[in-house]
């Protein structure tokens, strides 16, 4: 790109890959991207297979064109254009053409069916996905059991695609998952940007929305078991090229490559582009699966009851949401609401009584019931 200190990203050549590395960078772990780079990534796609190197282009005015410092020319937009002919500087086929279909095809499964419906449109079609990763914590070395970063990345309209749009949100308060954070972001930014560009409706327009798409509990992005390697991403510091700004960092500092990976990682979610002044998300490329914590060790046993005793018994209590938590964050959200836990089976949670959002005493029982 046109403006200075991105960095290349973090991704070990197959021959380096651990023995549990397969699985863990398919959701999420084990790997890093720039915001500009996920959304590179979901632009090939859309482009039918073919990388097309990102440019930034200034304003250009009727009746003037602007030419970037790589020579291209800012051109009035025009829907349904062919890809330029030959391609531009840098352009080159990564997937077949089949592949790109069948990847808007899943893409476009997961917004109208999956994680992604908040991302619906209202008269286009979108295509895209969820994501929730966990960050470094520095002070553990290990991945984050409070830290995320919630994404999510998509096209539209899907058969004919004019826009693509990564939405990242660096540790989230809350609700940290890609489906409730990122998601309706890109609905609002995918729409608003479509109409202004006077894309053609490719779906029914309706005239007005009471509210989002209610995603079910069966929809909940779902945890997945810590099985990363936190020494993989130190060492890819360490062996990036000596003018990647992150291993400048690493030579300026004086520091190991895990320290470096601590003070990075661990504060923004993965390696941060100064020049954009949006940090990075340990992204779900290729699969794009999502990435959280699995409930790890201390499960309590498949029917049991934790009593939570707080200080101040005086204040009534709202009831938090536990559908789609797995049976740690279950405890742990019905500990610091001060109630009585009673919890049957395992996995994650599937239904709660009473429900989220009423008002009960300190202490009242909760029932929630887990499934795998």
């Amino acid at each position: 790109m046109e403006l200075p200190g991105e960095t290349r990203g973090l991704l070990r050549p197959v021959p380096k890959w651990g023995a549990s590395s397969i699985g863990s960078i398919a959701i999420g772990q084990e790997i890093a991207v720039t915001p500009i780079q996920l959304v590179s990534m979901v632009s090939t796609i859309a482009n039918g297979g073919v990388y097309l190197p990102p440019h930034i282009v200034m304003e250009t005015k009727p009746g003037q064109v602007d030419s970037t410092s790589s020579g291209l020319v800012a051109t009035p937009f025009k829907a349904n254009e062919e890809l330029s002919s030959p391609l531009p500087e840098g352009a080159h086929r990564v997937i077949t053409t089949l592949a790109a279909a069948q990847m808007r095809g899943m893409m476009e499964d997961v917004v109208l069916y999956g994680t992604g419906k908040p991302a619906q449109l209202n008269g286009y079609s979108a295509g895209g996905k969820t994501g929730t990763a966990q960050k470094i914590d520095p002070a553990t070395h290990r991945y984050s059991k409070t830290m995320h970063v919630a994404s999510f990345a998509g096209i539209a309209p899907v058969n004919s695609p004019v826009i693509a749009v990564a939405v990242v949100m660096d540790d989230p308060h809350g609700d940290y998952y890609g489906t409730t954070v990122s998601a309706p972001v890109f609905s609002e930014v995918a729409q608003q940007v479509l109409e202004y560009l006077g894309v053609p409706h490719d779906t029914e327009v309706h005239p007005a929305r009471a509210g989002k798409p209610v995603v079910a509990s069966k929809d909940v992005e779902l945890d997945h078991e810590e099985t990363g390697d936190e020494t993989a991403l130190a060492k890819a510091l360490d062996e990036l090229p000596a003018d990647d700004p992150l291993r400048q960092a690493v030579d300026g500092s004086q520091t190991s490559g895990r320290a470096v990976a601590d003070a990075v990682i661990g504060s923004s979610g993965a390696a941060k582009s100064s020049a954009s002044g949006v940090g990075s998300a340990a992204s779900n490329t290729g699969a794009m699966a999502s990435a959280q914590e699995q409930a790890a060790s201390g499960s309590p046993a498949a029917t049991s009851v934790v009593t939570i005793k707080t200080e101040d018994a005086s204040q009534q209590v709202r009831m938090p949401s536990l559908l789609g938590l797995p049976v740690r964050q279950v405890v742990e959200q019905v500990a610091q609401a001060g109630l009585t836990l009673h919890l049957e089976g395992r996995g994650l949670a599937r239904s709660q009584e009473p429900a989220a959002g009423s008002v009960v005493a300190p202490g009242s029982k909760v029932t929630v019931h887990c499934s795998r």
